[in-house]
């Protein structure tokens, strides 16, 4: 019997020291906030970024855009237009007809011919439809650097690029704006504008989850909480929490009672 109950108390103090809860406070490594330092590297001059096109399924140069931080605005400005030659108009007006698209890019760090090139489309029927103005959004990224290129041509409907592409000069003469399309064709001449924009902070993701519900953290890891949040109460084992009644009462078991008396013995004499 007594050693039952030693056997008991062992396997209790065991369980205290050997309490997954208490591993994991002990063994539980923070990781290390490592705040980024990165130097901007972007002057004030600006730089210039060599354009390519894409009108014959070839890129060729297009022409350049000069970026400039130097202003309280950042800017865009095409030094030069572009006319598109007979045999790249020939192309356009292929592109129009089968619906395609007119494409730029450049690389994303001016100057490294090794960075990945940034890549921008657009309908070729809008620029028809818009007589070859285009408005292209350059944005940067905290360091200067080009990560995307947006075209901000006004948007036109199938059906219109459909007739654009289809009717003929004879008729076109029923449709005024059909017939100002295949005149623009015949120009292409774009006329350039562009605008800069830099790298804005987004909204702060959530550090907890947005649940009714609260979910255990998994061994290991920290559970993750709020600047003003307090600190959690600590999860003792079942030995910890009740150890002033399982001990007094091992200790009862262990040293009452006696020794029963032996069978066929008198009882003892009041």
């Amino acid at each position: 019997m007594k050693f039952l109950l030693l056997a008991c108390v062992a396997a209790l103090l065991q369980l205290a020291v050997c309490d997954p809860r208490e591993q994991e406070k002990t063994s539980r490594n923070d990781f290390e906030e490592v705040e980024l330092n990165i130097e901007t590297v972007r002057s004030k001059r600006g730089y210039s970024l060599d354009l390519e096109h894409s009108v014959d399924g070839v890129f060729s140069p297009r022409g350049e855009v000069n970026i400039d931080f130097g202003s309280t605005k950042p800017t865009a400005v095409f030094p030069s237009k572009l006319a598109l030659n007979e045999q790249q108009r020939s192309a356009f007006q292929n592109i129009v007809a089968q619906n395609g698209l007119y494409t730029i890019r450049a690389r994303s760090e001016p100057g490294n011919p090794k960075s990945p090139f940034v890549v921008a489309s657009v309908p070729a029927c809008f620029l028809a439809k818009a007589r070859f103005r285009e408005d292209l959004a350059f944005h940067v990224n905290e360091v200067g650097h080009l990560i995307s290129i947006e075209f901000r041509t006004p948007f036109v409907d199938s059906a219109t690029c459909r007739e654009v592409a289809k009717v003929r000069k004879h008729a076109a003469r029923r449709h005024p704006h059909i017939l100002l399309c295949q005149r623009n064709l015949k120009e292409a001449t774009f006329y350039s504008t562009g605008s800069v924009f830099g790298a804005t902070e987004g909204p702060e993701v959530p550090r907890i989850a947005m649940t009714a519900t609260k979910v255990a953290a998994p061994p290991g890891v920290a559970p993750v909480r709020l600047e003003n949040e307090p600190e959690p109460e600590e999860q003792q084992s079942f030995f910890r929490k009740y150890w002033y009644i399982i001990i007094p009462l091992l200790l009862v078991l262990m040293q009452g009672g006696g020794e029963p008396p032996a069978q066929g013995a008198a009882p003892a004499r009041r």
